[in-house]
């Protein structure tokens, strides 16, 4: 896996407790790469909608005397940084490789085993995702329908507020949101919800500085594909049918017989 100027300063990132407005800079700067390293605290403030002496605690948070010291470790990263000469689709493919050869630590990690203790715990499942993240709810939930009990899909962003309550009310202890950029209001607003009435929230976003990171209980990350005019969510998806199949794994019995009564019905809807 290629090591890019922004895995220098996501790993920087890391290793420092930053407040929701630093990551949310930080977020913004990694999509930045090469030019940030070249950019005033003005211009950085700019096109990251915050204020100059923002940029400047920020330096101070990562470990650096100032934002002067802070620029120049960037720009040697930049200077240092092996080159990516990839284009088009070829540039796509390699950075999803790159998102796939990452994601292997993220499935046998603790927020992995921790997400599907809670998962596997709760009846019934919500599972929330809007725009962008809308057809990974649905995609999960597909699956899951065939392997749990009582799992239910919410897409509006409308009624999400709702479906939270709803849940809560039916005795869910835990709900699964889908959250990839552009982060919608409504979903941001479901997580705060969810924590409010006591609901335990797993997240699946693509970075680990989201800035709603405090209000999850547990954060998996899995990186979109940014080569293509769109955003590509390959990595998600294969952590998504993996936090799936863990989950139904808590109950191998109960899996098994729900996949038999679902095969038995599949010459109905089979060409």
């Amino acid at each position: 896996m290629t090591y890019r100027a922004e895995d220098w300063l996501l790993d920087l990132a890391q290793r420092h407790r930053l407040s929701p407005s630093q990551r949310q800079i930080v977020q913004r700067m990694l999509g930045m790469f090469p030019d940030v390293a070249f950019l005033s605290t003005i211009e950085i403030a700019e096109q990251a909608g915050v204020s100059q002496p923002t940029v400047t605690r920020l330096a101070t948070a990562l470990g650096f005397a100032g934002y002067p010291e802070f620029r120049a470790a960037m720009r040697e990263v930049v200077l240092t940084a092996p080159a990516e000469p990839r284009q088009g689709g070829v540039d796509a493919l390699g950075q999803e490789l790159d998102n796939l050869a990452g994601l292997r630590r993220e499935l046998g990690g603790d927020a992995m085993a921790s997400a599907v203790r809670l998962l596997a715990s709760t009846s019934p499942l919500g599972v929330i995702g809007v725009r962008a993240s809308a057809a990974l709810a649905e995609y999960f939930g597909y699956f899951a329908r065939r392997a749990l009990p009582a799992v239910s899909v919410h897409t509006d962003a409308g009624s999400l507020d709702d479906a939270v309550l709803q849940l809560h009310q039916q005795g869910a202890r835990a709900a699964l949101f889908f959250a990839m950029p552009r982060y919608p209001a409504a979903t941001v607003a479901a997580i705060g919800l969810a924590r409010e009435l006591g609901l335990a929230t797993v997240v699946v976003a693509d970075s680990p500085l989201v800035p709603f990171a405090d209000d999850t209980d547990v954060l998996l990350v899995a990186p979109v594909g940014t080569g293509l005019i769109f955003d590509s969510h390959a990595a998600v998806v294969v952590l998504a049918i993996s936090l799936l199949d863990a989950i139904a794994g808590t109950d191998p019995q109960r899996t098994q017989q729900r996949l038999e009564a679902h095969e038995a019905l599949t010459e109905r809807w089979t060409h």
